[in-house]
């Protein structure tokens, strides 16, 4: 071996040695410095009198209600008919475990929207928006294929 690999590898296995050290040691030897924090520094700002806003009123929280099915109904068909009332021009939205359907309540407040179940468990959750508020409900349906 030359006398100028040789002094390469002794550098390159000392400054390995240093970087060894550095990463087992150096934490411990960070630990023993003391604590330094920067002061805060604020700004001077100026206080204007600003006119505080009027809030807009917020509409009314859109009201529907499930009336079929019930909470917590064992059924025995795959396909669930979900009706119930909502305010006249909104949109609901009925979402089971496989599908949704999506329809526009007509001028009698009335809607009814039919989706696929999975066996067991299902939540069937009713979301009805108008002027861009929403409100959701869900109810729990159980489906069986067995005659009750």
């Amino acid at each position: 071996m030359n006398r100028d690999a040789l002094l390469a590898s002794l550098i390159g296995f000392g400054i390995g040695l240093l970087i060894t050290g550095a990463l087992l040691v150096g934490p411990n030897l960070i630990k023993g410095f003391p604590h330094i924090t920067l002061p805060k520094i604020a700004f001077l700002q100026k206080n204007s009198a600003s006119p505080t806003p009027t809030p807009s009123p917020t509409p009314a929280p859109v009201s529907f209600t499930i009336t079929s099915p019930v909470a917590d109904a064992i059924v025995t068909s795959s396909d669930l008919l979900v009706s119930g009332t909502a305010p006249t021009a909104a949109i609901v939205i009925v979402a089971g475990p496989l599908d949704e359907d999506v329809m526009v309540v007509k001028d009698d407040g009335k809607y009814a929207g039919k989706i696929s179940l999975t066996e067991g468990k299902n939540d069937v959750t009713v979301t009805s928006f108008i002027n861009g508020k929403g409100t959701m409900q869900t109810v729990t349906i159980f489906y069986t294929k067995g005659n009750l």
